[in-house]
């Protein structure tokens, strides 16, 4: 049980030239991790840090015509650090926060009705590792993902708009315990994601937007022994209707906007991911009814 706290600042700045075709974009974040961590059985205090740590990012956007950029950035990003779960001798550890390198360079091509990205990218993050010797976790590992990515977006007809991309990726282990599983492929990260998403305004019932999503996930290992054991590749579907009431006003005078979504409308049975030998298990059937008017 644990008790984690962000918080940051952040600042970026943007210069343009030659009729702002080239852009540089320069910045950074300020953040703040504060993580308490308790036994769940007493209440006790296990362990606890509070750290700080600046993250630059730089970007840089080309245009050579007026509905094609090409860009390139790195991100330097910081994340929480993981506890140490039971069955280790270090049980209950709160780890520092890990910072993670991403270089990312790619395209983008407006058409009008649709935009498409193109995008190849590679991030190393620091993982933790478990010491045999000692049967402790420590964060003395290394993954580095290669990927690369689609994505498109927008209204190729009026009232029906579309959100989808693909990414295919290499998760491999760069440090590991004594180097026995360097260059194999990293544990709960599948190497394909496709997802899919649609809405359409029907025209004879104002007010009212039916959408959908697919997403489909491939298969992943599911530990680093040997031989390796992997979960099989999943898809779920979602769908949902948004109805705005024109007759029914918020406080500031705005519509009020009701929402029913079904989540894994087929009641798909799937194991999400694993992590560290544990299977997750996927969603059932959920629905969710919710409202949304502005004060």
């Amino acid at each position: 049980m644990s008790l984690l706290i962000l918080s940051g600042l952040g600042f970026a700045d943007t210069l343009s030239v030659a009729d702002k075709r080239i852009q540089l974009t320069a910045g950074g974040r300020l953040q703040n991790v504060r993580a308490t961590n308790y036994d769940a059985a007493t209440g006790a205090q296990t362990s606890a840090y509070d750290q700080d740590a600046f993250s630059p990012a730089f970007a840089l956007v080309f245009k050579p015509w007026r509905d094609v950029s090409i860009y390139g950035n790195w991100i330097q990003g910081l994340q929480p650090g993981e506890v140490v779960p039971a069955g280790f001798a270090n049980a209950g550890q709160a780890f520092a926060p890990y910072k993670a390198n991403q270089l990312e360079v790619g395209f983008k091509i407006d058409w009008g009705k649709l935009t498409t990205t193109v995008s190849a990218f590679q991030i190393t993050q620091p993982v933790a590792i478990v010491d045999t010797a000692s049967n402790s976790y420590v964060p003395a590992g290394q993954q580095r993902n290669r990927g690369i990515e689609f994505n498109l977006f927008g209204e190729p007809t009026k009232g029906v708009r579309v959100l989808g991309g693909a990414m295919f990726l290499e998760p491999i282990l760069t440090q590991t315990q004594d180097g026995l599983t360097d260059g194999w492929q990293a544990f709960g990260t599948p190497n394909v994601q496709v997802n899919l998403a649609g809405e359409w305004d029907v025209p004879f019932a104002r007010g009212e937007t039916v959408n959908g999503r697919m997403i489909y996930t491939g298969a992943q290992y599911i530990d680093t022994s040997y031989p390796r054991r992997t979960i099989p590749d999943w898809a779920r579907f979602d769908a949902g209707v948004r109805y705005t009431f024109d007759n029914a006003q918020s406080p500031t005078g705005k519509p009020v906007t009701l929402r029913l979504n079904a989540e894994n409308l087929l009641g798909a049975s799937y194991w999400a991911t694993s992590f560290y030998g544990y299977l997750i298990q996927g969603a059932p059937r959920t629905f969710k009814l919710s409202a949304t008017a502005s004060f």
